[in-house]
């Protein structure tokens, strides 16, 4: 059996036990569902799955998706670029990182309700939800980027001044095998807090045509399902979110390694 058989076989013996572990899980809600019989307190998968297929059939559904999403997508990226920029400038100049350094502390302290009651004053009700998961994702980039940059063998850095390699394979070629795998993980941790943080802002403000707002309306209203069904909705987003950023990544990496 060759290796590539192999790790196949292991990956597919890996996906068939999550695909195990999540039907467990979705017998035992829905057992529980049916002992507690009162979908005020405890829906069942079936139930909320049904709301899930009536929600999705709505324009306005798509609408808030689009609202959520874009404002969230904006955090990110916003936490991407200044993160990352500033996580490199602290590898080369300490002055940088000790000047970010209790800054990142702060943000990383904070609880996020706290941010969003003290960002209200100054960011309005539409855009809190990309600042919040724009402060959330921040200090993620930040420190993954600057310990990537660290972690970049001095030896290599060496044979390139001796051979006198322009910055551009430099980067190519040292920087980025370097900081990749952290710049990978950044965003598996960002994404779902990203939208965590973000929805959590729009619960709490409430902006109109937001997946927050009938979040928001599904909690006065009791409607269980509804918030189960919209929670599902976060859910799939954020890995869909998750899934785009890994091929998006993976194909950045071979282009820049010439593969």
């Amino acid at each position: 059996m060759t290796t590539s058989t192999t790790a196949s076989s292991k990956n597919n013996a890996k996906r068939g036990v999550k695909i195990w572990a999540v039907a467990l899980w979705l017998v035992i809600w829905q057992l529980t569902a049916m002992a507690v019989n009162q979908e005020i307190l405890l829906v069942s998968p079936v139930s909320m799955l049904g709301r899930w297929f009536e929600l999705i059939s709505e324009a306005d559904f798509w609408s808030r998706v689009a609202f959520s999403s874009l404002r969230i997508f904006e955090g990110l990226i916003l936490g991407v670029a200044l993160g990352s920029a500033l996580g490199v400038l602290a590898s080369r100049f300490e002055w940088v990182k000790d000047l970010m350094t209790p800054l990142i502390s702060v943000i990383r302290a904070i609880p996020v309700a706290s941010f969003i009651i003290l960002a209200l004053a100054w960011v309005s009700e539409k855009s809190l939800s990309a600042f919040i998961s724009f402060m959330i994702c921040f200090p993620v980039f930040y420190t993954n980027v600057l310990n990537g940059s660290k972690s970049v063998d001095k030896h290599l850095t060496e044979m390139a001044n001796v051979f006198k390699l322009s910055g551009v394979k430099r980067f190519r070629y040292i920087f980025v095998p370097a900081v990749f795998p952290y710049l990978k993980t950044a965003f598996n941790v960002s994404v779902g807090l990203a939208w965590k943080s973000g929805t959590a802002a729009e619960l709490i403000t409430v902006p109109n045509g937001s997946i927050g707002e009938l979040l928001h309306q599904a909690k006065i209203f009791l409607e269980t399902a509804d918030n189960l069904a919209w929670a599902f909705t976060i859910i799939l987003l954020s890995l869909l979110f998750e899934g785009a950023c890994r091929v998006i990544l993976s194909g950045i990496e071979r282009a820049l390694k010439g593969r």
